[in-house]
């Protein structure tokens, strides 16, 4: 466990080299990520918890996400994380209980938000979470991360904290939240997340990143790598594309399907032909005497 838990480390603090991330919807879709190139999972709670279950991940407990994380720890041989973002507003208590359960199953390390999550009857029948309405107070946050670093230095100081922040969709003074960052800075967040609304003001990021000393990791649409590169990112985050990429070329068969019926699945097979994930494009299994081995994971060219 340690040793994914120091490469994950190294993804973040490496210098002049930000990573690109992709969250992953299923354990299938870690298997393609990891195929790809990709060098950590992340389970998001739309990406990954509204796809498998449709709910927002803020309506599960920390046993329901436990069991999700085994199959994708189990799927792939790289460093996998997953948010914990229903703990907000509950206290250190249960930030120590999800710190222990993450760690036993393997996962490399955690997310945790400083946004109060939505408990309202609407988030019940959705399958993605809601807006940023309200973050908690900064000590209240603090002592969340102080119980996890004091939890992970006992079973595995390698586990890695990422703290995401969530003040700059609330709050219209952006020093006063970034003095919030240096607060969870100083308590122990060894990765942060500066989670900022879609017009997220470019000189407001490169004020935040010159005041904070730890890696940062910036969900900003008009993100370039040149731009990430320059200003010291760690990591430029798009974590909807495979899930939507999925789920789009999904709704367009499925739609084309209605309107002209079977005709339509060899133009299609046809369409992704060569495809490595179409039926029939690799050998998932080859015969080997009377027993079946798994083939090589298909790699991009």
């Amino acid at each position: 466990m340690s040793e994914k838990g120091k490469a994950l480390r190294q993804i973040f603090y490496r210098k002049g080299d930000p990573y690109h991330h992709i969250s992953a919807p299923t354990p299938y879709a870690a298997r393609m990520l990891e195929a790809a190139g990709f060098e950590y999972i992340f389970l998001g709670g739309d990406v990954t918890f509204g796809v498998m279950l449709g709910k927002p991940g803020v309506l599960l407990t920390i046993p329901e996400k436990i069991s999700i994380a085994r199959y994708f720890v189990d799927a792939v041989k790289i460093p996998v994380v997953m948010d914990c973002d229903e703990i907000g507003g509950l206290g250190p208590a249960w930030a120590v209980r999800a710190c222990e359960e993450y760690i036993r199953a393997g996962l490399a390390g955690m997310d945790i938000d400083d946004r109060m999550p939505d408990h309202s009857i609407q988030a019940a029948h959705a399958e993605r979470e809601g807006g940023i309405e309200a973050v908690i107070p900064v000590q209240a946050m603090v002592d969340n991360i102080k119980a996890i670093v004091e939890t992970k230095k006992a079973l595995d100081p390698d586990f890695l904290l990422r703290v995401r922040c969530y003040d700059f969709w609330v709050n219209p003074d952006s020093d006063d939240t970034i003095r919030r960052l240096q607060a969870y800075e100083a308590a122990g967040a060894e990765v942060l997340y500066l989670g900022g609304p879609f017009n997220f003001d470019p000189e407001v990021v490169k004020k935040s990143l010159k005041a904070l000393k730890v890696p940062c990791t910036v969900p900003a649409v008009w993100m370039t790598y040149e731009w990430a590169k320059e200003n010291g990112v760690c990591e430029i985050r798009t974590p909807y594309e495979l899930e939507m990429i999925m789920h789009a070329a999904g709704w367009e068969f499925l739609a084309d399907f209605r309107k002209r019926g079977r005709k339509v699945i060899p133009e299609w097979r046809k369409k992704y032909e060569g495809n490595p994930y179409m039926a029939g494009g690799v050998d998932f299994y080859k015969k080997a005497g009377d027993d079946k081995t798994q083939a090589p994971r298909p790699t991009l060219p």
